[in-house]
């Protein structure tokens, strides 16, 4: 006898139906189905069905680790057998369309806000004009005053 077939044998003893043992423990009845029938495939991992199979053999007071050893294991998926050997590492980071964009926005939004600080400070340092250094007062070149001519003398 399989283990759902035993599983159900033992819930028709009792007088329990699909619905009050799924309420009794919290598993779907789909799922308490798929037990009985003996498709754990039609669970949603085999880590499930040996959980959900615990579960239920407890609840009708069976033995749940000889049930659990002869659950039917299910085929391994035959597209995770199809691998070429070895797996290789998948990126952490995958720069994509978008993410290129977004990046390149952020690093000229970056680039504008330091300019933009930058003639911020330059204005709020303020302009000081220097004046060059030349002296306060400014003297003509020295050259000798003209002497006077010996024709502007004559005497009367």
């Amino acid at each position: 006898m399989t283990p759902g077939a035993f599983l159900a044998a033992k819930r028709g003893e009792r007088g329990l139906t699909l619905q009050q043992a799924a309420s009794a423990t919290h598993i779907r009845p789909e799922f308490l189905n798929a037990l009985e029938a003996d498709e754990p495939e039609l669970l949603p991992a085999p880590v499930y069905a040996r959980g959900y199979l615990r579960t239920y053999a407890r609840y009708l007071g069976l033995d749940e680790e000889s049930l659990v050893a002869r659950l039917q294991q299910p085929a391994p998926d035959p597209r995770k057998n199809l691998s070429l050997g070895l797996l290789l590492p998948r990126p952490r980071l995958v720069l994509t369309g978008p993410a290129a964009a977004a990046a390149g926005l952020l690093l000229l939004a970056g680039a504008f806000t330091t300019y933009a600080w930058r003639q911020i400070e330059a204005d709020q340092r303020g302009t000081i004009v220097t004046a060059p250094t030349t002296p306060a007062i400014s003297s003509p070149p020295a050259t000798p005053p003209p002497s006077p001519s010996p024709s502007s003398h004559t005497s009367k």
